[in-house]
């Protein structure tokens, strides 16, 4: 009787440790499968999040990079993460051309603060006014000054000549403005070897005529001066650094001997410029 209930208890405690084990693996199953559940869950509330559609760079793109389509792609963002200032796909042609001003990573939503824009730059024409020329000359002949011009600068070129046996500086042309500098458009800042001046047929012909007979200088004035230098009526250098211009022979004294005219210097009769007058000599008896 005692061995009966042995084997009994014995049976029932195989019986209760399979139990306990099965309880043990339904109790698992169900966790794992609420785990599931909720992870599940979370990923459909973040798929119901609005998603808008937004332009990135396709791969690393340093700053330089002018764009094209092959340096872009399109991005589902959530709605919440878009910044103002990223880009919708249909602005695509808007930004084609532009110029980056910084590195952008690869996947990084491209910003309206990336881009710099370069505007078209317009003819030289087009920058005249009506009956206007484009004067192109040599820096070197405006002096010093013409390698340091900038576009939209304006100038007074001054010439210096002889002129009957006198060193005379005087203005040419006043107030002309410069169109480009070695090439580079009016708006942007950099001089070169050739300067263009924006000149009517008169002020260019005074131009050449200038450069032929004399040097040049070229004043730089403020471009919202519309003052005219007048005309000075003594324009050599002794004469603006106040000297004394050179003193003239004094008229000559005729002196009579007889029948005859004796003058100074030489012998000749003098007029009142100091000149011996033609024909007439004088001479002592």
């Amino acid at each position: 009787m005692m061995g009966r209930l042995a084997m009994a208890a014995q049976r029932l405690r195989r019986t209760g440790v399979y139990a306990l084990a099965l309880a043990a693996g339904l109790v698992s199953a169900w966790a794992v499968r609420e785990h599931v559940q909720q992870r599940i869950q979370v990923l459909e509330a973040e798929a119901r999040v609005p998603q808008v559609s937004r332009l990135v760079a396709a791969y690393d793109l340093p700053a330089g990079t002018r764009l094209d389509e092959t340096h872009l792609a399109v991005r589902e963002i959530p709605e919440q993460w878009a910044s103002r200032a990223s880009i919708d796909p249909l602005e695509l042609a808007a930004v084609l051309g532009a110029t980056l001003q910084a590195d952008v990573a690869n996947g990084e939503p491209l910003l309206r603060a990336h881009l710099t824009f370069t505007a078209p730059v317009p003819a030289l024409a087009s920058r005249l006014q009506a009956g206007q020329r484009a004067l192109t000359v040599a820096a070197a002949d405006l002096g010093g000054l013409g390698e340091m011009l900038r576009p939209g600068d304006a100038i007074d070129i001054y010439v210096s000549f002889s002129h009957r046996q006198r060193e005379l500086t005087v203005p040419v042309l006043q107030g002309m403005r410069v169109l480009a500098a070695g090439g580079e458009a009016e708006g942007e800042a950099r001089g070169a070897g050739n300067i263009t001046l924006a000149a009517s047929p008169d002020e260019a012909m005074r131009f050449v005529a200038a450069r032929q007979a004399g040097a040049l200088t070229a004043l730089l004035r403020h471009r919202d001066d519309a003052g005219a230098v007048g005309r000075v009526a003594q324009s050599d250098l002794a004469s603006l650094i106040g000297l004394d211009p050179e003193p003239k022979a004094p008229p000559g004294v005729a002196i009579l001997y007889g029948d005859r005219l004796d003058g100074q210097a030489g012998g000749f009769l003098q007029d009142a410029a100091g000149e011996p007058l033609a024909g007439v000599q004088g001479g002592r008896p």
